[in-house]
């Protein structure tokens, strides 16, 4: 693939699977919500953002990693993540299912900065926009701290 097209998101004949089966490597933005429970001084929804990126290790599996983080309501949260991932295409739409560990830095309102180990499963959709751009939108549960869900929305630019 040529710069020009990587910069304008153009597919090159390789791109144009729509199941994504001949991504190699991937790397997208997303944005969403944190719904925290039993988290202290973290009580209201929080909104995060954060990059993420893939790389495939099997036929329908990645790895991949990111972080999010995001702060209100006194607030702040990072999340860094490394997950592994099954990729499970139906028709035009990848369905996703995927594990992992996090590292969580957050500091709830009127409280010290804490770093946590844990973990999180989580499943989603993809479907390709056009060329090497994607749409994704994930449903992550972690645990420990407390618990929480993330939602979020975002693109993909998947290469072959």
């Amino acid at each position: 693939m040529s710069y020009s097209s990587f910069l304008f998101a153009q597919a090159s004949k390789d791109a144009s699977d729509p199941t994504g089966s001949n991504v190699t490597w991937e790397w997208g933005l997303h944005a969403g919500n944190l719904l925290p429970n039993q988290i202290p001084g973290l009580t209201e929804i929080t909104g995060l953002g954060g990059f993420r990126g893939g790389y495939r290790i099997a036929d329908q599996g990645f790895i991949e990693s990111g972080v999010a983080t995001g702060s209100g309501n006194g607030a702040s949260w990072t999340n860094l993540y490394a997950s592994i991932r099954m990729e499970i295409p139906v028709e035009t739409i990848v369905g996703l299912v995927f594990t992992g560990l996090d590292a969580i830095y957050y500091e709830g309102a009127g409280r010290d900065k804490k770093l946590f180990g844990g973990g999180h499963v989580g499943g989603g959709i993809q479907a390709q926009l056009g060329g090497s751009v994607w749409f994704r939108s994930d449903m992550k549960f972690t645990v420990n701290p407390g618990t929480s869900m993330y939602i979020d929305f975002g693109i993909m630019f998947r290469m072959p």
